[in-house]
């Protein structure tokens, strides 16, 4: 009887070391019983990440890191073992790099390179990219020297501000200020009152566009082909007397061209004013006067 309560201790203590076991691991995220493909990364510097840390593929668990050793032989860096989900295809080109998660910490990101026909097989080694160190760390190296070399410039700052808001010309530059503003008020408020003059001389210039416009609306009426019609016809007449006159089977072309037409015209116009002369001056040569 008492060997069979030690052998049921014993079994009873196994039991729940097994149970312990697998609730710590499902409590980091290992999952023990799940078939997985396994991987291996290695970086410089792990940037906090541990047993359980998350692999993210497209922003999806695909599985988490299973163990981190230390790199002895090169005396820094470690390599992370990962376990992921058989079904996910990694190919030869995919990179892994760390990604610092303010809430949930460090985590695994794993780009995947969907072009490459070559996969990785369980054990291959995946490309990385170490991380150039934490956020604490960047604002320790980098951020920190960089304020403690400004804090003199600001002190010197601080100082002369307090210096001017000491400064009882201050006061005066104010109400200067002030009254300028008021004065720029006056000037806001005298142009305002001005447009609102000039709103009535707006109302006649658009009345006077509208009657220019009301005018050309007339003009685009009128007759313009019938008026231009008769210019045509009139000047077409005036050619024609033209061209006759300048002919010389008509009256008024001989008039005009024959030279000798004129000449007896001239030469009986001057035989008519002698004979005229001739008549007043002997009047008994043409005319007989008898009583008897």
């Amino acid at each position: 009887m008492k060997f069979k309560k030690e052998v049921q201790i014993g079994l009873l203590t196994v039991l729940a070391l097994v149970l312990g076991y697998i609730g710590i691991n499902y409590l980091k995220g290992i999952e023990i019983f799940k078939k997985t493909t396994t991987y291996y990364a290695h970086f410089d510097n792990l940037n906090s990440v541990t047993v359980a840390t998350p692999v993210i593929v497209s922003g999806f668990k695909v599985g988490s890191v299973r163990d981190v050793r230390f790199d002895y032989n090169r005396g820094y860096g470690a390599t992370v073992e990962m376990a992921l989900d058989p079904h996910v295809r990694v190919s030869s080109k995919s990179v892994v790099k760390i990604k610092m998660n303010p809430l949930s910490g460090s985590e695994l990101v794993l780009t995947i390179d969907g072009h490459d026909p070559r996969t990785l097989s369980d054990g291959d080694t995946i490309s990385s990219i170490s991380p150039s160190g934490d956020l604490l760390s960047i604002a320790t190296d980098q951020i920190l020297p960089a304020v403690n070399n400004m804090m003199p410039t600001i002190t010197q700052t601080l100082v002369r501000l307090d210096t001017l808001l000491h400064d009882k010309s201050i006061d005066s530059v104010l109400l200067a200020l002030k009254g300028s503003s008021m004065q720029l008020h006056a000037m806001m408020a005298a142009l305002n009152q001005s447009s609102q003059s000039l709103k009535p001389v707006m109302d006649n210039v658009h009345g006077l566009t509208g009657n220019l416009h009301a005018f050309s609306a007339q003009l685009t009426q009128l007759k313009l082909d019938s008026m231009m019609q008769h210019l045509n016809e009139t000047t077409r007449q005036l050619q024609q007397v033209t061209a006759q006159l300048r002919s010389k089977d008509n009256t008024a072309g001989l008039l005009l061209s024959d030279p000798s037409l004129y000449n007896r015209l001239d030469s009986l116009v001057n035989n008519t004013d002698r004979l005229m002369r001739d008549l007043k001056e002997n009047p008994k040569r043409y005319v007989h006067f008898s009583v008897f």
